[in-house]
């Protein structure tokens, strides 16, 4: 069984829980761990203002489920943990978690807003495999 960051600060879960941390991948300079579009920070920034807290992140999660195996969460959050990467992209903060940066570095996160809706996308390079929507990936 995989284990699942949790969004709120809570500890994860694991059928098993490893001895050590993961390990934080190592990034070239320069090069940032995870790509993230205007059109994310123009969207999360007005999402941000309709909260009107100037504290909360969008933080980007890996949980194990999903049709494919692990699916994408993505929530505000006022607290950086520990092992948290903190990514600024203009006027917007992202978090991302030690654990799910393991299966999202050199991820794009993008969001588009069309005919057939409005959703963040990731593009991921180390997904082998997707679903249909989108929302889930296995690697």
């Amino acid at each position: 069984m995989a284990c699942q960051s949790q969004p709120n600060g809570a500890a994860s879960s694991c059928s098993s829980t490893p001895a050590t941390p993961p390990v934080m991948p190592v990034f070239a300079e320069g090069q940032p761990p995870i790509s993230i579009s205007d059109a994310v920070v123009t969207k999360v920034g007005e999402l941000l203002a309709e909260e009107n807290d100037p504290n909360l992140r969008l933080r980007i999660f890996v949980t194990g489920g999903g049709c494919s195996g692990f699916q994408y969460g993505f929530s505000f959050d006022d607290t950086a943990k520990e092992d948290d990467l903190e990514v600024e992209r203009g006027a917007i903060k992202v978090l991302v978690d030690a654990m799910s940066l393991q299966y999202l570095a050199g991820a794009e996160i993008d969001y588009e807003d069309s005919l057939e809706g409005s959703r963040f996308v990731i593009r991921n390079p180390n997904a082998t495999s997707t679903c249909g929507c989108g929302s889930s990936f296995s690697v």
